[in-house]
This record gives structure tokens, sequence and C-alpha cells, in this order.
């Protein structure tokens, strides 16, 4: 028996369907029964993998939407970090300069400190010095008696009259003063002014003294070498003395015995009570 009389065979075995199309179908699907199952469960399957695609895609849109919010919740975050950071360093900055001006104006009122303490000590200094003149103008003598000149350290006055070189001394001295003594050149220049409006001759207290023959003022000192050149009778010993005298500004040296002006001198009161 072949293949085509076991079909055939088979064929008239099965039951005469009603019409061709039912009989069609029938033999469609009992000649296929896998077949069907298979695109059964292959549609079951595809519409499983549609929906779980959808699902998948629902979820994928889900978890976009809430990565798009974590990055954005994320940028703001870092935004806000950002201003924070940027506060921070405007804040430290600003704290730099307020430390800087600070220190500045720390330094500029030292420095003012510092001057004032020195103007301070110098208005100090300049009140005790005004205290010590005030006390001195306060305990200030007058330095010479009426009638006498005031010039550096001395107290000088004219004599009234005209008398011999002795006369004059003794006058001086009951005056509590010497006849004139020229110690320097300022001492010169002041007795030429003061005598410049006269022609007489004035005493002075320089004689030349025995056994030597020396010249001497009255309190024993030398005269002072080139202070001034001694004209006249230098060399010349009279038996009354040989005294000098001064006119027109010049020095003579003549006989004692012989009459002038005379001008004593003494020491002016200089000295403040302490």
């Amino acid at each position: 028996m072949t293949f085509d009389d076991f079909k055939t065979k088979t064929m008239k075995d099965q039951p005469v369907e009603k019409s061709n199309g039912q009989k069609a179908k029938g033999l469609q699907c009992l000649s296929s029964p896998w077949w069907c199952l298979a695109a059964v469960t292959l549609g079951i399957l595809c519409l499983g993998s549609l929906v779980t695609i959808v699902l998948l895609g629902i979820q994928l849109s889900q978890v976009s939407d809430l990565l798009k919010q974590q990055q954005a919740n994320l940028t703001h975050q870092e935004d806000i970090l950002e201003g924070q950071s940027l506060a921070q360093r405007q804040t430290e900055e600003a704290s730099k300069e307020s430390q800087r001006e600070l220190k500045e104006m720390i330094e500029t009122l030292a420095r003012k400190l510092d001057e004032k303490s020195k103007e301070q000590m110098e208005l100090r200094h300049q009140n005790l010095n005004l205290q010590e003149a005030l006390k001195r103008a306060a305990n200030f003598s007058v330095p010479c008696p009426q009638d006498w000149i005031w010039h550096g350290e001395n107290c000088y006055l004219f004599s009234s009259g005209p008398s011999d070189w002795e006369k004059s001394r003794e006058n001086c001295l009951s005056l509590d003063a010497q006849l004139l003594k020229i110690n320097s050149t300022g001492d010169l220049d002041f007795i030429r002014q003061a005598i410049s409006h006269s022609s007489y001759p004035f005493w002075t207290g320089l004689s030349l003294r025995k056994p030597n023959y020396i010249w001497l003022w009255e309190d024993g000192s030398p005269l002072v070498p080139h202070l001034f050149r001694l004209q006249g009778a230098v060399s010349q010993r009279y038996p009354a003395g040989t005294c000098a005298y001064i006119q027109r500004g010049a020095v003579f040296a003549e006989n004692c015995i012989l009459v002038a002006f005379s001008m004593c001198q003494k020491a002016a009161n200089l000295l403040t009570a302490q």
C-alpha cells in the first residue's frame, strides 16, 4: 500500500460533511491542531509582549520624568549651593575688607594717639618752661639801681663831676662798685657807644702797678692782649701813679693825679629765687 492509497482510504473513512466550506474548515483544524495551539500561544505572547512593552514604556516615561525632576532638583540644589558659596565668599571678602579697614583705622588712631601724646608732652614741657619763666619773672629783681645803665651782666654809672683817679676809685667803692673794667670787645663797643656823645675823658680801673709796673685792673686781673691799644704815656712812671682813661673811643695812659670823669661798674642782680 502506498501513501496515496493510505491517504485515499483515510479520507474515505471520514464522515461526509454537508457543505464543502465546512468540510474544508474541519479538515484544516483536524489536520493541524499543533499549529492552532502555536498560533494562539504566539498571539497571547505577542499580546503579553505588547502589554509589557506598553507598561515598560509607561514606567520608562515615569522614570524619565523622575530623573528629570531629580536633575532639576539637583540643579536647583547646585544653584543654591553656588549661591551660598558666592554669598560666603562675598561675606569672607567683606570680612577681610572690614578687617583691613579696621586695621587701618586702628593704625591711624594709634598714630594720632602717638601724635597727641607727643603734643601733650610738648605742651607739658612748654607749660613747665612757662611756669619756670613766670617764676623767674615773679622773683626777678631789678638788675641795676636807679640811674645805673644795665648792659650784659653789669651795671654802669657815670660820675657827676671830675676827680683824680684815686678819688674816683673811692667814690665807686662807696657805691659797692669799682672803676670801669673792659673784658671784651662787646664791653668796649658798649662803652664807646655810651660816651660817644661826650668829649670828656673817663677814668678806667686800669693802672700801672708796682713793683713790677704791669698794667692791671682793680681786681688784679691783667689786661687782655690785643683788646685795645694803650696810647699816651704808657711807660711813664708818675709819682702819683700812671692810670688809663678812655676818651672818644681810645684808651690813653696818663698821670693819676689829673682829674677826669669816671665810670663805676658792678655786677647786675640777675639772680632769681630758687
